[in-house]
């Protein structure tokens, strides 16, 4: 006896179609959220990836002040976690 037909209750045929159009509207609701987290999150990928470009300029200044004034890039630092110049 598979476990589909042990678990599954005696309904009537009204029920079953109930239960039916319960499950496809469901699965229906489903897809469309699923659909709404996928654009929301290639909406987050794409502003993330403007944001890291935007920060490409800046680095490269800091880069050149570094150079000019002889020190060590903290930012390139693989110890450091580029927040704080200082660190």
């Amino acid at each position: 006896m598979s476990t589909e037909t042990h678990d599954r209750m005696a309904l009537t045929k009204e029920e079953s179609d109930v239960f039916q159009r319960r499950r496809t509207l469901a699965r229906q609701e489903l897809e469309k959220v699923d659909a709404e987290i996928e654009l929301e999150l290639e909406q987050v990928r794409e502003r993330i990836a403007a944001l890291q470009q935007k920060r490409v300029g800046p680095l490269k200044m800091y880069d050149a002040a570094c150079t000019m004034l002889g020190i060590d890039n903290d930012l390139t630092n693989p110890n450091s976690n580029g927040t704080d110049p200082k660190s």
